[in-house]
């Protein structure tokens, strides 16, 4: 489980570094802007999942608690996708919350990859009392 949730942390890292790619070429070039919206449901969506492998992993609080506020965060990025089809003032709060959640979802991974890389070395580590 705690493999599955670095992958989907990284990949949740991935597709927001291929939305703002997305996003960069339709505007100064010819990209269509209606993928950016697909890979962002794709990304909620797979932000979602990396929570639910959180909370079944059981992983520290302080990593349930990234991965929750980085859905969250997303489900948010998401409506504001969409109504920032009709509102400038919607837009304009779109690309820094998408900032924002690289950097969450950037942590996140870290964080994942921290407690399964330490939770291995932790059980591989010679305990009290042995020679080393």
């Amino acid at each position: 489980m705690r493999k599955a949730l670095i992958a989907t942390d990284v990949l949740t890292v991935v597709l927001i570094l291929v939305q703002a790619l997305i996003a960069g070429q339709s505007l100064y070039a010819s990209a269509n802007i209606s993928v950016h919206g697909f890979v962002g449901n794709g990304t909620f969506a797979v932000a979602v999942v990396a929570l639910v492998l959180a909370f079944v992993a059981r992983v520290p609080v302080w990593l349930l608690v990234l991965n929750g506020l980085l859905a969250l965060l997303l489900f948010f990025q998401t409506g504001l996708g969409y109504v920032g089809r009709d509102s400038s003032v919607a837009a304009s709060f779109h690309i820094p919350l998408g900032v924002t959640a690289f950097g969450l979802a950037t942590a996140a991974m870290v964080g994942a990859i921290v407690v399964v890389v330490g939770t291995r070395a932790l059980a591989d580590a010679p305990g009290p009392g042995s020679s080393a």
